[in-house]
């Protein structure tokens, strides 16, 4: 399916109160989002483990990268077309991340997953601004939650799965002598 940008029903947040981000469900089997309010409405931008991780990951580099101005300018809220709230929730597939330095605001975009079903409905794209120590909170929480999932194998990095035999590739398969879990054989 090819969609051109001018498909997509464009919301902007403007400067969000909240934002945070979680997983839901158990290691191995969690799904992602990050969600952010403001006075203009809601989005849930859901993404698999890997997104999250390179969005914590990106806004880190952007917060080393792009110095705090120390009198930052009143942050332009964009114009929106509609006075009725924003509520979306989609999966994303793509995301870039915005730094504007005049007002140290941040912006992430996101941009739902064309389906086959999309004729159903266009297609959402959310910009969600946020400043520094927000920034600063969502990137260090998305780091902390995809680390909280499965523990790696240590020889192959791997995901080990509780209760479940693991096919190392290093060792040409598993040990059964060696329970790279820490359980109790005995």
């Amino acid at each position: 399916l090819e969609h051109r940008l001018d498909e997509f029903e464009r919301h902007d947040l403007g400067l969000v109160d909240y934002l945070h981000c979680e997983a839901i469900g158990e290691p191995g089997e969690r799904t992602f989002n990050i969600t952010a309010r403001s006075e203009r409405g809601e989005a849930v931008v859901w993404m698999e483990k890997e997104q999250l991780f390179q969005v914590g990951i990106s806004i880190r580099q952007f917060l080393v990268t792009r110095e705090s101005t120390p009198d930052p300018a009143p942050f332009d809220v964009p114009a929106i077309d509609s006075p009725v709230p924003v509520h979306v929730e989609f999966k994303t597939g793509e995301m870039s991340l915005r730094h504007d330095p005049a007002s140290d605001v941040f912006a992430l975009v996101a941009s739902d997953i064309p389906r086959e079903d999309s004729a159903d409905g266009p297609l959402a794209q959310i910009t969600i601004h946020f400043r520094r120590e927000q920034a600063k909170q969502i990137a260090d929480l998305s780091v902390e939650i995809v680390a909280a999932g499965r523990k790696p194998c240590p020889l192959c990095e791997a995901p080990l799965t509780p209760g479940k035999s693991h096919f190392c590739v290093k060792v040409n398969g598993y040990n059964p002598v060696d329970d790279l879990m820490g359980n109790d054989r005995s």
